[in-house]
């Protein structure tokens, strides 16, 4: 008589021991184990596990993407660089023939726009999704020609995730203000500014922004997002520096070193979590400037010049796992490591990738949406936005 098979009882691994281990995993696996159980689901969703895995992903370099936008949106692991995945799936998706912009990433979460009334915020690893609630633009109303101004990022200070918006009108007329809005995810609501320094008019210049869409949105270093002014030889103004505090909400200017030449081309970036500066002569060289001390004009350096007639290098994206490289985005819109040492540039080729796009680097997460409930809610917000748009229209 066959006798049953008796299995050694497993040991009870301390749940504090898997967070330990599941904390250095990718987030796909991570939201896949979450239908293991409940007792998976919770641990993973809970905040101080959330948090733990972003900070490890930070140190380590890890869970890193590249966000290729062009018409379409793609993302390519940093890791490989071999393929990029098209990303069709977000909440602002209508189809391949409308072009829905990525303006910021962090920590996770992605701002995206259709228009200036249809904006969504987007975890792109975990497809957690909210809708931003729409806010009448008063220039809007009274202003053909204007410019728009994004920026997103986390406000350390305050714990919540907010989006700027800058408008400016490109008419003379001194009366017409410009107009700034804060939205807050953790009120869920936007307000306007009151108070604004004057040199917000001296954002916008046609050449400079017509380069590149980017342009316009802020980079985000030390809680404060950052735009350039650019040169107006005319009138004499150099290339200023503009921030936007996140917590104190206020605008200033971001002291610059004293640079060899006074004619270039400025560009912003980040860096190992530092404000960068690239300076490009577009002829010759491209300077590119590291402020290792936020806010402190001693701290700046320059990393070092790339010498190649008619480059120009307008974002640095990242170092390599051997910090022997960088990675540029180059005017004609195309990716490339440089070695400092050897001087010599490659070109990344990516599977599947656009003919020409701009890049930014990116960080999957699990950090949550809570407005978020599924795509239940998502449509019924979008349907209650475009019902909103009709009845205003039919006023």
């Amino acid at each position: 008589m066959e006798g049953k098979i008796s299995l050694p009882k497993m040991p009870t691994v301390p749940l504090d021991v898997i967070a330990d281990i599941t904390v250095r995993l990718p987030v796909k696996s991570l939201v896949r184990f979450k239908c293991v159980s409940n007792t998976w689901r919770s641990m993973i969703e809970d905040p101080n596990f959330v948090k733990l895995h972003l900070q490890h992903s930070l140190k380590t370099g890890s869970n890193h993407y590249l966000m290729l936008k062009s018409y379409n949106l793609y993302t390519v692991d940093f890791d490989s660089l071999n393929a990029a995945m098209g990303m069709d799936h977000h909440p602002l998706y209508a189809g391949p023939q409308w072009q829905t912009e990525a303006i910021g990433c962090c920590n996770g979460l992605v701002l995206l726009r259709n228009s200036e009334e249809d904006l969504a915020l987007y975890n792109f690893s975990t497809r957690m999704s909210h809708l931003l609630p729409g806010e009448p633009i008063v220039m809007f109303q009274r202003e053909l020609s204007r410019c728009v101004f994004y920026g997103f990022g986390y406000d350390l200070v305050n714990d919540d995730y907010k989006v700027v918006r800058v408008i400016l009108g490109l008419s003379q007329d001194p009366e017409v203000e410009p107009e700034v809005g804060v939205y807050s995810l953790k009120t869920n609501s936007w307000k306007r500014l009151k108070t604004l320094p004057v040199g917000i008019r001296w954002l916008f210049s046609p050449y400079y922004y017509s380069f590149s869409a980017d342009r316009g949105y802020g980079v985000l270093v030390d809680n404060a997002l950052h735009w350039v002014s650019p040169l107006d030889p005319q009138i004499g103004r150099p290339n200023l520096i503009i921030a936007f505090d996140l917590g104190s909400e206020e605008f200033h200017v971001v002291p610059q070193p004293e640079y060899e030449h006074e004619i270039f081309e400025m560009d912003l970036s980040v860096l190992r979590g530092c404000l960068c500066a690239l300076c490009n002569d577009k002829e010759s060289w491209v300077d590119v400037w590291l402020m290792k001390e936020y806010g402190v004009k001693e701290s700046w350096s320059r990393l070092f010049r790339v010498e190649q007639p008619r480059v120009h290098l307008f974002k640095a994206l990242a170092y390599s796992k051997e910090n022997d490289e960088v990675l540029f985005m180059k005017e004609d819109r195309k990716v490339v490591w440089y070695d400092p040492k050897r001087k010599r540039t490659t070109r990344v080729r990516i599977a599947g990738a656009p003919i020409s796009f701009c890049a930014e680097l990116c960080i999957g997460s699990l950090v949550p949406l809570s407005n978020s409930d599924g795509k239940e809610k998502l449509e019924r917000e979008k349907n209650e936005k475009q019902d909103e748009k009709k009845k205003r229209k039919r006023k």
